[in-house]
Order: structure tokens, then C-alpha cells, then sequence
């Protein structure tokens, strides 16, 4: 385990709280310690955190590890599988992962659909007393990947790197990360999350948008949590402030200074993206009908 002067000093470079980049070293260590067993290429890592760890150096934080599993397991299974993952840290990296009993729950998420919820209770190199921290791991077993996933190196900017060396993790590819941040904002979500805003407006900036396969691709997504296909733009340009407000309560502690995103840009080119691409799946819905049959990887 690296050290706390290195955490405080990196936090400093990147204008971030400690604490965050505490969270941010962990979640690396224990990501490594999960692809470490052969049975965790069943988990496919997708999310905010896969762009950061495993996409494009110096993304935005992230607090918890998204994944989905191809095949089924059930909680206690899970839960064995993890406490073998903590074990396997523990003797890697000297974080100690014993200080509570892991926890797991089974939960419906925002689209009724059910998903197991695991929190991983940690020391770090900050926190050597007082209350531990908690590492959160979602893994969603009822969903439809439309593409082949990316096997993709860990990204670690610590002096510990070397022990990740030989990791490969297999992560969503960045138009299945598209395609879920794109539901999520179209979706029917109580709340307005500005992290999905964000994650479509970067991605629009830094990956190359198959927007033929990523539209032939979404009403499949959709349809795996119960949505109807079309995107209501206007009920979404209806939430502009509510996004607004979530970006300054829950994204901008997440973004490293250097950064320069402001909420307006990314609000403009993302709506209208997301206005191109309503009006393509719409014409594709007229042309198929309501259809939304095996979506195939590719």
C-alpha cells in the first residue's frame, strides 16, 4: 500500500480532496485483486469508473465499481466470491478490507429491475482510525449487451503500478457505456443525475460515435429495463435545472481542476445529440414496428 504523503500529494495536483483520492487508490487495488480469478471475466466492468480506470487517464472520479454479470450467481455466492477478492488484497497490497463484515443486498434499481448491491468495508492509507470507509459494488445480472466487451488495462497513476502490470479487465465497450448513459438521462430516473450528462458529453468529445450501430443498438437497452424506445426530449429539456443543481452538488467535487467543463456546454451538445439521435430511432421504430428482438454483439 502506498503511502499517505503520496495521496495527499496527488491530491493536491489534481485539486481534489484526499478522501476521494483515498476511494479513488482502493477501488484500482481491489479492481486488480477481482481480475485476478479466473471465474470475474463473467463480470463486465462498465460505468463511470470503468472510463476512468480502464478508458482515459484523468477522468472524472467515480466512488463505486458498476458490472454487469453474463451469467447468473446468486447472493451468496457472490458474497464467498468477494470475500476471496479481499483476501487476495489484503495479502497484495496491506489494505485492510477485515474491519466490518462485508454486506450484501439484493435491490431494485431505479428501473424496478433487480440487482445485488455489495459494500466492502476498508482502512486505506488515510483512514488508519476512526469509522472505515466502504467500497460499493453494484453488479446487475438482468440486462442485454449489445457489444462485444474490450479486455483493457487498468489505468493507476500510483507508485504501485507494477503489480497491475499483467491485469486485463473485461470492460463495456464505449458505445454500450454510451447507449446506458444515454437510457439513463432518456429513462424515466426520479432524479436528475448530472454524471450521466456529463459522461455522454465527454464521450461524445473523445470516443468515435458509430451513431448507425449505437441507434440500431438502443432500443434494445431500452427495452431491457421497460422503456419504450422513443427519447422525450422534452420532458428531458424540462429537467435542465434540476440537472444543473445536481452538477453542483455531486459532479464538481469529482472533477480534477484541471478539467474546465461547465455545466451549459455540456448541457447544449448533449441534448443535442440526444435530439439526432431520437429522431433516428424514431424513424427506426416507424420503419420495424415495436420489434425489439435479439440485439447480436458485434
Amino acid at each position: 500500500m502506498i503511502g499517505e504523503a503520496e495521496i495527499r500529494r496527488l491530491a493536491g495536483k489534481w485539486g481534489v480532496d484526499p478522501m476521494l483520492v483515498d476511494l479513488d487508490y482502493v477501488l484500482g487495488c481491489f479492481l486488480a485483486s477481482l481480475y485476478r480469478r479466473e471465474w470475474a471475466k463473467d463480470l463486465v466492468f462498465k460505468g463511470g469508473t470503468c472510463l476512468r480506470k480502464c478508458y482515459y487517464p484523468g477522468y472524472r472520479f467515480s466512488e463505486d465499481l458498476d458490472f454487469t454479470a453474463i451469467h447468473s450467481l446468486n447472493a451468496q455466492e457472490l458474497k464467498e466470491r468477494v470475500m476471496e477478492v479481499i483476501r487476495i488484497a489484503e495479502d497484495i497490497w496491506q489494505i485492510d478490507f477485515s474491519v466490518r463484515p462485508i454486506k450484501v443486498d439484493i435491490l431494485k434499481d431505479e428501473y424496478g429491475k433487480e440487482t445485488y448491491q455489495v459494500r466492502i468495508y476498508y482502512r486505506g492509507p488515510l483512514r488508519r482510525a476512526g469509522d472505515p470507509r466502504a467500497i460499493r459494488m453494484d453488479v446487475t445480472a438482468d440486462e442485454t449487451v449489445a457489444f462485444q466487451p474490450a479486455w483493457r488495462a487498468i489505468i493507476h497513476p500510483y507508485s504501485d503500478v507494477e503489480l497491475l502490470s499483467d491485469i486485463r479487465v473485461p470492460c463495456y465497450d464505449l458505445l454500450e457505456i454510451l447507449a446506458e448513459k444515454i437510457r439513463a438521462l432518456a429513462g424515466q430516473r426520479r432524479y436528475a443525475i448530472a454524471r450521466d450528462l456529463y459522461d455522454v458529453g465527454q464521450l461524445l468529445k473523445r470516443a468515435v460515435v458509430d451513431l448507425d450501430r449505437l441507434v440500431e443498438a438502443l432500443p434494445h437497452k431500452m427495452a431491457a429495463k421497460g422503456l419504450p424506445s422513443a427519447i422525450d426530449i422534452v420532458r428531458l429539456e424540462s429537467r435542465r435545472e434540476d440537472f444543473r443543481a445536481d452538477w453542483q452538488r455531486n459532479l464538481v467535487y469529482l472533477l480534477p481542476s484541471d478539467t474546465g467543463v461547465e455545466f451549459d456546454s455540456a448541457w447544449d451538445e448533449t441534448l443535442k445529440f440526444l435530439s439526432q439521435v431520437a429522431q433516428r430511432v424514431g424513424s427506426i421504430h416507424e420503419d420495424r414496428g415495436s420489434d425489439t428482438g435479439d440485439c447480436l454483439a458485434s
